[in-house]
């Protein structure tokens, strides 16, 4: 149910601007659909009247060769032909009152009575057929074929006053279609607008939320952790983001005192200068946590613009996934810190460091892991993967346009656990490793500081010293190898013991 409400109000106010904008758009379909069927109709009437006199005009000319046809041979055939064209032209005539189109037409009325009177005569002159009177049939089929010229005539001139009516109409018509397409464009252009309000409307109210985080978490990369906390009154997605961002500030701060008070400690067990075993253990762990402090802020900076950065560009859809790669690595710093991990903990680490750049740089940065399953098991002090392979992307790869690869290898042999961190970036020279890894460097920089924090804790937790190697050529990338004793025998919290880590 937390989670429904945490992705509630931001779904409801998306689905809520979609539904407006479908409803416009049906409602615009609907209206132009109305429109266009109703000028349909109106082409359809336009042109009923001329299809209904063709009709006529093509039947009684049928019936006329059939009506001749008898009378000159007195086929049984063109009896029946001409009997069904009769009757085929008295239910067009029906039809034709039944539409309505010869109401208050004089003409058609004219024309519809003469049909009658052609029937009467052509019959008459099939009677007088019968009874041989040529003189009888003669006249009347000559009577049938006067009525059907006027027949003719009326059409002809029907159909010329329909294409006048016609033309006015289709005039008319095409006027009320440019205004439909006017008002149509009007429509469309308003949607337009209404939708880029929308997405602006959207976009502000999810870039100010990060906008206050983003400088709070400028303040606290530079070291201020004693900001007030972000307020937010937008969603409620917001409100837990902002809420957890507080807390996670807090528990950082509370954090780094803790570190602190150790680092106290630490002089003080010097001054004193411990000799035995229990104190010896108490100073190697101090150092150990202290070393583990040196939490560089900029990781937090650099996440927290990217989730700014994507929320812009995505419409925040994947912010949620983002933001939850991001806490579990700081969830997985605060709670190793001053513990420790399994190798599997420490991959599991960079696979989500590696979410968040392939949420920042897309395709630009890939990862590949050739992993022995066999490793995953050994323990080793936490935060060591990470800082590696976050070197390898600053210093290496993301000065290159087309980006690169960082792999992560991890073999296990018969006496230790070979791992291996290499990027396609643009390389070292050697007198720049040896300089990162010298123990006291000559000059004061912060080039080379996490590096060096990682081999100091990694020498430490196992007490060697030839663990840790670097090589590298100019564009060729960089390789950092660790090798992870299968057997150790390093100080535990326990006062000394020895474990076999196979």
């Amino acid at each position: 149910m937390k989670k429904m409400n945490r992705i509630g109000s931001i779904r409801g106010n998306l689905i809520l601007y979609s539904l407006s904008i479908i409803l416009l758009m049906t409602v615009l379909s609907l209206y132009s659909l109305g429109i266009m069927n109703r000028y349909r109709r109106q082409i359809d009437t336009m042109f009923e009247k001329h299809i209904y006199l063709s009709e006529i005009e093509e039947n009684l000319k049928i019936i006329d060769q059939n009506l001749l046809g008898f009378l000159s041979s007195k086929s049984s055939t063109r009896l029946n032909n001409f009997l069904i064209g009769i009757d085929k032209l008295e239910k067009q005539v029906t039809n034709f009152y039944n539409t309505g189109l010869v109401n208050d037409d004089l003409m058609m009325k004219n024309i519809a009575n003469l049909i009658n009177q052609y029937e009467i005569e052509a019959d008459l002159a099939i009677t007088y057929k019968r009874q041989r009177n040529v003189q009888e049939y003669y006249k009347h089929y000559e009577r049938s074929i006067k009525i059907q010229n006027f027949i003719y005539d009326y059409i002809t001139q029907m159909n010329e006053q329909q294409i006048d009516i016609n033309s006015v109409a289709y005039l008319e018509l095409a006027k009320h279609t440019k205004l439909l397409q006017v008002i149509t464009m009007v429509i469309v252009i308003n949607l337009i607008v209404f939708s880029l309000l929308i997405v602006y409307l959207i976009t502000s109210k999810m870039v100010k939320p990060f906008s206050k985080l983003y400088n709070a978490a400028e303040e606290i990369a530079k070291g201020n952790f004693d900001t007030e906390d972000v307020i937010i009154h937008s969603d409620l997605e917001f409100k837990l983001l902002a809420e957890a961002f507080n807390n996670m500030k807090r528990s950082i701060s509370s954090h780094i005192g803790e570190l602190k008070l150790k680092v106290e400690m630490e002089v003080k067990l010097k001054d004193e200068q411990m000799k035995n075993s229990k104190m010896g253990y108490l100073l190697d762990s101090a150092k150990l946590s202290a070393l583990q402090s040196q939490v560089n802020p900029h990781f937090l900076y650099n996440t927290i613009n990217a989730g700014v950065q994507l929320s812009i560009i995505e419409k925040a859809h994947k912010t949620g996934q983002f933001l939850e790669s991001m806490s579990r690595l700081f969830r997985y710093n605060l709670q190793k810190a001053n513990g420790e991990c399994t190798l599997e903990d420490e991959i599991n680490n960079v696979k989500d460091y590696y979410d968040l750049l392939k949420a920042r740089f897309r395709e630009r940065i890939r990862f590949e892991f050739d992993i022995d399953n066999k490793a995953l098991s050994l323990e080793m002090p936490p935060m060591v993967l990470q800082p590696l392979v976050e070197n390898s992307y600053i210093h290496g790869l993301s000065d290159l346009e087309e980006g690169g690869t960082i792999t992560i290898t991890v073999r296990k042999e018969e006496k230790f656990a070979r791992i291996s961190i290499r990027d396609t970036g643009v390389g070292m020279r050697k007198a720049i490793i040896d300089d990162i890894l010298c123990r006291e460097p000559e000059k004061k920089q912060t080039f080379g500081i996490g590096i060096r924090n990682v081999r100091d804790r990694l020498e430490l937790f196992y007490h060697k010293t030839d663990i840790f190697y670097m090589k590298s050529k100019l564009g060729e990338g960089v390789e950092t190898i660790i090798e992870i004793p299968i057997v150790v025998k390093r100080l535990k919290k326990n006062l000394g013991v020895t474990k076999c880590l196979d």
